[in-house]
């Protein structure tokens, strides 16, 4: 006798990744995303404000992790995958621009 399909390979998940949305265990998000670890979602923005950006970790096994930015505005949406070294770019950028309009939150201004 012989199996007709192959036992499960014994995956282990990171300390970030979310049970709820890890792709080896839930249908995937987006079919790029198959097969990935995925932590849990932070939001920033309101939809009907303007704008939202989702930000969380994904990561392959054995590979580092990249962080998935979401951004959605009236004109569409769009994501990127960055590698750790332009995270740490894209944060430095903004503290930059903080620091360029005087660190002022909450201001209306789009």
């Amino acid at each position: 006798m012989s199996r007709t399909s192959k036992p499960a390979d014994v995956t282990s998940h990171p300390d970030w990744c979310a049970p709820d949305r890890c792709g080896h265990l839930v249908p995937p998000l987006m079919t790029h995303m198959a097969r990935r670890h995925r932590g849990p979602m932070h939001r920033v923005g309101d939809t009907r404000a303007g704008g939202l950006i989702v930000t969380y970790l994904i990561g392959a096994d054995a590979r580092t992790p990249l962080i998935a930015v979401h951004a959605t505005c009236r004109a569409g949406n769009a994501w990127a995958e960055l590698p750790l070294p332009q995270v740490a770019q894209l944060v430095e950028q903004l503290r930059g621009l903080m620091k360029q309009a005087g660190g002022h939150q909450g201001a209306d201004d789009e």
